[in-house]
């Protein structure tokens, strides 16, 4: 597989400052970034209407920023596990939705949890694939990848992303690293030494293992060890999205 944007670094529109999404976007080229990580209303009760993606489409044209990926929608008890099944169909419609946004805008890959504040269970891992399997002839037929991103458990992530990867081709499910994440979970080790195949977003950031501060690679108070992270690569290149 060759990426679109070989090696691509950009930011997350998590982190915008005060001022609309054009001034923010305008801001991230001045200083030289050309790429985003849209995870707008990624929480959100709705979708994202027509109105707003042709906005945003204006405004990355206007500012000359193109979408690298996108972050799968997670809205408070809307998940594949949900155990209500009116709640999993409507993670299924956010899921589909956010895989067209992530073509519409020009992404190639969707970033999705695998199960979180939740227990690993027989039960909760059986409706987390049933779930990508369902979803999966839409990503194919948009071309976009899935792009599974460990959280702050390691039994979860341990038992989801085993069990991902051996029932899905690398073609339609990848994994999404968050260094940050994994300091939490104290799961850096497992991950660097299970993950790589599959490896195709990075979202570089960094804390002090007690909470998800999204601190800047490097930084001072930070725990991650980068010259393991650096050494941390798949056959083919990533995309790269720093504190998202």
């Amino acid at each position: 597989m060759t990426l679109p944007h070989p090696q691509a670094l950009s930011l997350s529109d998590k982190g915008f400052g005060p001022g609309t999404p054009l001034e923010n976007l305008k801001r991230m080229r001045a200083h030289g970034f050309t790429h985003l990580h849209f995870a707008h209303k990624w929480t959100a009760p709705e979708i994202l209407s027509e109105g707003e993606l042709e906005q945003w489409r204006g405004d990355l044209a206007e500012s000359g920023i193109q979408v690298l990926d996108t972050h799968g929608c997670h809205p408070k008890g809307v998940q594949l596990w949900s155990e209500d099944v009116a709640m999993r169909e409507r993670a299924l419609e956010f899921f589909r939705h956010r895989l067209q946004v992530t073509q519409a805008l020009g992404g190639d890959a969707m970033v999705y949890h695998v199960p979180y504040h939740v227990e690993p269970s027989p039960q909760v891992l059986k409706l987390f694939i049933e779930g990508l399997r369902t979803v999966e002839p839409t990503a194919r037929e948009l071309g976009i990848h899935v792009a599974l991103e460990n959280h702050y458990y390691a039994e979860n992530d341990r038992r989801a992303l085993s069990l991902a990867f051996e029932t899905f081709d690398a073609d339609y499910i990848g994994f999404t690293f968050d260094p940050g994440h994994a300091l939490i979970s104290g799961n850096t080790g497992w991950i660097l030494a299970n993950c790589a195949p599959r490896l195709r977003i990075l979202h570089l950031n960094d804390n002090d293992t007690q909470s998800d501060q999204h601190w800047n690679p490097f930084d001072p108070a930070g725990r991650a060890d980068w010259a393991a992270i650096a050494a941390f690569h798949p056959e083919e290149p990533v995309s790269q999205t720093p504190a998202a």
